[in-house]
This record gives structure tokens, sequence and C-alpha cells, in this order.
């Protein structure tokens, strides 16, 4: 792996609303900036293969166990719909409901500021995938509960994988 694909993204905003996902399981979050760029194969039944066979990838995402190297169902997402996601996510609170007790309007303004610090104007332009397929990581196939999304962000070419996993 080399420095360029490793790519530390560490603003409290995101910090916060990481912290915020952890109540609803384990967080696996990273951003990669791989050289060359690594663009998502759209039209192609697993548009994230190249980037899931990357090294670094791997590296990054070992603590997630084996990945799937068949083809994923996932869902495209743009910035809006992934956020309401994400606020989806941290207002169920993981198989224990561990957030219950914070108000959705909290909720609401920490995932925004989060994604608003993750990919701030003139960068905030995103594709979301959002893995459908649990079966993608062992992590997420041994998980009660689980979410994970890529974020590709053209103009940077920045990815982030960001997945939460629950096991009750």
């Amino acid at each position: 792996m080399t420095t360029s694909e490793c790519y530390e993204v560490s603003k409290p905003e995101l910090n916060e609303l990481l912290a915020l996902l952890s109540q609803c399981g384990h967080v696996v979050s990273f951003f990669l900036k791989p050289e060359p760029t690594v663009l998502p194969a759209i039209d192609t039944a697993n548009p994230l293969a190249t980037l899931f066979a990357l090294p670094a990838f791997q590296a990054q995402a070992a603590e997630l166990g084996a990945i799937a190297a068949q083809p994923l169902r996932y869902s495209s997402l743009n910035k809006f719909e992934f956020e309401g996601s994400l606020v989806s996510v941290a207002v169920a609170g993981g198989c224990h409901h561990n957030t219950r007790g914070v108000s959705q309007e909290h909720i609401r303004a920490v995932v925004a500021a989060g994604l608003h610090a993750a990919f701030p104007r003139p960068f905030d332009d995103i594709h979301v995938f959002r893995l459908d397929d649990a079966r993608w990581c062992q992590a997420t196939d041994e998980a009660t509960m689980s979410a994970s999304y890529a974020a590709w962000q053209s103009a940077r070419g920045l990815w982030w994988l960001l997945s939460i996993a629950d096991i009750d």
C-alpha cells in the first residue's frame, strides 16, 4: 500500500458521526485515494470489484474478514439518500436500540455535519453504493444487523468505505 492510497480525514464532526454510529455496532471506516484512480464500474454486475481487489483496500478492510468475490447486490444513493440512510441506522441504534435516548434532531445534525466534514463543498458531489447483500464480507454476514456503504467522490478520486455491524 502506498501512502498516496491512504487518505486521512480527521475532523471533529466526522469523529462525532463515527462515535454515534459505534453505538449501533462495530464501525469500520476508511478513506482511500488509489493511484491511479479507480472508477466504479457502473455498467457491471459488481461495480466495486476493482476497488475491493486493491491491496490497499484489502489491507484496510482486514478486520471485516473475507471479502466476497461474487457480484454484490447494491443500491445507488445520492448524498441526500445516503444521509437519510445513515440517520435511519443511527435512529435504530443497533440490536439493543442504544441510541434510544438521542433525539432524532440531534442524530440528523450529527450525520449532516459528519458528511459535510468528509465531503465539503465543492467536493460534496458523491455517488454511494449501499451494499444490500450482507454476504459481501464476513463481518456483515455474521452480524445480526448491518449497514455498509462505499462512497465515491469523483473530483478527488476518493473512496470511503463505511460499515456498521452489530452482533446480538
